[in-house]
């Protein structure tokens, strides 16, 4: 039986191994797709893929690709398979997964599979970023996740936002589900900080006529997840799921692995120069840039 049935087929497991770093906080009360459980959910797997080796220690990145040897899924005699913990799920798919490295924006994320990659700019005009793509059509993309850096202002996902009261942590989540058009929002631990995991709304009420009141209901054909939240090196990044053409329990646990796996690295690539980046995680270039764009307005 290959990894990823093993996996899927356990997916309780790997949901709870994203618990694993959630905030002990008050979330959204909303149940949602990413919030069932395996029982729930009939789950579908893909295609076995090469293995790829976990993040090391931080260190500078070498390639986008590092192949290692991967042992056995566990998996019973007979092709049975047994339930995962929380920590054996998060083995198995850095054992099998494969790592994505970024030397442009400075991180690495472990994938289900080799990604096709395209600039996050081509679907988000001004977007700094990168897309996996996991399975398309044509230039439908069907399941992928969308990496991007200066994903938010500091305003927006304030830095304590782990050390602040139970009370004023349930105001922030309740502000942003009745500002952003959520269905959920959780605080979640990746990357060693506190970030927000938000799932994008199904139904959203609207004002169409401009005079301060919801009048209609729009409907989204399809729903999203967004995990924002600060690397280890201060960088803001967010990782969203594409899956379509709906929320799958498989695409989501795989998606919650993957967040558990991003690394920041210290520097980035710029004009072919390993860049440092600085507390806030940016690169010289970057910051030039921006005061660029600061002196046309």
């Amino acid at each position: 039986m290959d990894w990823k049935k093993t996996l899927t087929m356990t997916i309780a497991a790997g949901t709870a191994a994203f618990s694993l770093g959630v905030s002990s906080t008050a979330a959204a009360p909303e149940e949602s797709a990413a919030e069932t459980t395996a029982e729930e959910a009939s789950m579908t797997t893909g295609k076995e893929t090469t293995p790829e080796a976990a993040p090391a220690a931080v260190s500078e990145p070498s390639s986008v690709e590092e192949p290692v040897t991967a042992e056995s899924s566990p998996a019973t005699a007979q092709g049975e398979t047994r339930q995962l913990s929380p920590e054996e799920a998060l083995e198995l798919y850095r054992d099998h997964g494969v790592k994505y490295t970024s030397q442009r924006y400075g991180y690495s994320i472990i994938c289900p599979k080799k990604p096709n990659v395209i600039p996050a700019s081509l679907l988000v005009e001004g977007a700094k970023g990168d897309v996996l793509i996991f399975e398309n059509d044509g230039y439908d993309i069907k399941n992928a996740w969308v990496v991007l850096t200066d994903a938010f202002d500091d305003a927006e996902l304030p830095s304590d936002i782990g050390q602040k009261s139970e009370a004023e942590q349930k105001a922030y989540i309740d502000h942003l589900m009745n500002t952003a058009g959520y269905e959920f929002v959780r605080l979640t631990q990746v990357a060693g900080s506190t970030g927000v995991y938000a799932v994008t709304a199904k139904e959203i009420d609207v004002d169409t006529n401009g005079d301060g009141q919801t009048d209609d209901t729009m409907v989204a054909e399809n729903q999203g997840i967004k995990t924002f939240f600060r690397g280890q090196f201060g960088g803001r990044f967010s990782v969203q799921l594409i899956d379509n053409p709906e929320l799958s329990q498989a695409g989501i646990s795989l998606y919650q692995l993957g967040l558990l796996t991003f690394q920041e690295w210290p520097s980035a690539v710029q004009d072919g120069q390993n860049v440092a980046k600085d507390k806030d995680g940016k690169t010289a270039g970057d910051k030039k840039e921006k005061k660029d764009k600061t002196k046309q307005k």
